[in-house]
């Protein structure tokens, strides 16, 4: 059984431990995404509503890709919402209501889930690099001088936490073109 499907069994059953830990972080970041600025301190109110709603009526679902396409139905709509309330979302709500850009956007926020649980099981050297570049957005000088290590000695760890991370990957997911868009994603975010 895969751990996914060992979740949802878990929270059909009333045991939410491991939801909370492995699914409610991808959700709460999603909401913080789309809520923006203005309103991103209201995003764990939406995730737990939305996760409320789901408990209510968890035992008519099917699957866990079931459970996580009504929690992330519930939120966006409950970050539309909070954008009609403030009137000053008019760009999130159009985005929101598109079809294609919400499913887009729940892929890529798996993917980056994906992506964050990898990385945190690197050696830690390698894992500081990739999380200051990759998830703090800082440049290969700002990491040099916030480590205290040369600008050769970051780069050769950034791209050994690559080939690290490319491995566990494909040990997980096997040699598929979803590795190599996983890694294409990370790249993209590392520019």
């Amino acid at each position: 059984m895969s751990p996914e499907n060992k979740i949802f069994e878990d929270f059909c059953k009333s045991r939410v431990d491991s939801f909370y830990e492995v699914i409610y972080p991808g959700l709460l970041l999603y909401a913080i995404r789309w809520l923006g600025k203005e309103h991103s301190f209201l995003a764990e109110d939406c995730v737990q509503n939305a996760v409320f709603n789901a408990w209510e009526r968890r035992n008519n679902f099917s699957s866990a890709s079931a459970l996580k396409s009504y929690l992330y139905t519930c939120i966006k709509n409950n970050i539309i919402d909070i954008h009609r309330k403030s009137k000053s979302g008019n760009k999130y709500i159009s985005s929101l209501d598109d079809q294609l850009v919400f499913t887009n956007s729940i892929i890529e926020q798996e993917t980056l889930n994906i992506l964050f649980k990898a990385i945190s099981t690197l050696p830690d050297k390698y894992r500081v690099v990739l999380e200051m570049n990759f998830i703090e957005g800082l440049k290969i000088k700002e990491i040099s001088n916030a480590l205290n290590l040369s600008e050769s000695t970051i780069e050769k760890r950034k791209y050994k936490a690559l080939d690290l991370l490319r491995d566990k990957l494909t040990k997980i997911y096997g040699d598929t073109i979803y590795v190599t868009i996983l890694m294409l994603a990370l790249l993209n975010r590392l520019r």
